[in-house]
């Protein structure tokens, strides 16, 4: 099993393209930030309606700060997934055969090749 766990069955990932074509490195980068930052703000928002239904706390800033975070967390879900969005046609695109001296990802490794006489036979 490699490091990155049991997901890669298929051998290990290839990359993007994105670093060596040049484009969208920062993209890529803004992305997972964006999906951190989501996290983090999704995990105030839990916290603090926790505290909401528990507490009930009585000072004036509150429901500004609970609310507040709901819908932070709903803007950044937005903007991430237009990022999300965006950076994964730039991997379609990179992926397409003779795009800008990218190769394109092997179709067959002869996985497929087998002689047809095999199938349907019990063994």
């Amino acid at each position: 099993m490699t490091k990155r766990g049991i997901m890669e069955q298929d051998g290990p990932r290839t990359s993007s393209g994105f670093r060596a074509a040049g484009g969208a490195g920062g993209a890529d980068r803004a992305t997972g930030r964006m999906g951190a930052l989501l996290c983090w703000t999704h995990a105030i928002a839990l916290a603090l309606t926790a505290a909401e239904a528990v507490l009930r706390p009585p000072a004036g800033w509150w429901p500004a700060a609970w609310i507040g975070s709901w819908a932070l967390t709903g803007v950044l879900l937005v903007v991430w997934a237009l990022l999300r969005a965006e950076q994964k046609r730039r991997d379609r695109e990179a992926r397409r055969p003779g795009h800008d001296g990218v190769p394109a990802p092997e179709a067959c490794d002869g996985c497929c090749e087998d002689d047809p006489e095999d199938y349907g036979t019990a063994a």
